[in-house]
């Protein structure tokens, strides 16, 4: 099944994209293109039908970009494993986790309403 409406997915295309996205949660997964866990969430992802609109964006952390991402935010380099997903709800981080599960997906969130 293709990418329902309610949910994009899209390569990051500035930092700031993160802190201002509005109005329904933004997934932010780092990873990288060659990682096969990456490419099996993805494929998980094209899968599912979200319950609510998304924004989903990748940010392959070995690129100019990804490496701007880690100098401002210093937690990246706890990162031990990949995909790292980090939910933003009105631009602030309110889960993150590593690998990939769209039942762990769906509990970050109902999070926020709760």
């Amino acid at each position: 099944m293709p990418w329902s409406d309610d949910m994009q997915r899209q390569p990051l295309g500035d930092l700031q994209e993160v802190f201002t996205v509005r109005n329904e949660p933004m997934l932010l997964i780092l990873g990288r293109p060659s990682c096969d866990d990456c490419v099996e969430w993805y494929a998980a992802l094209d899968a599912w039908t979200p319950p609510k609109p998304l924004k989903i964006c990748t940010l392959d952390l070995s690129t100019e970009l990804g490496e701007v991402f880690k100098e401002h935010h210093a937690w990246t380099a706890h990162i031990e494993m990949i995909p790292f997903n980090v939910l933003y709800v009105d631009g602030e981080p309110v889960d993150q986790w590593a690998g990939g599960s769209v039942e762990r997906l769906v509990k970050a969130l109902q999070q926020p309403e709760d």
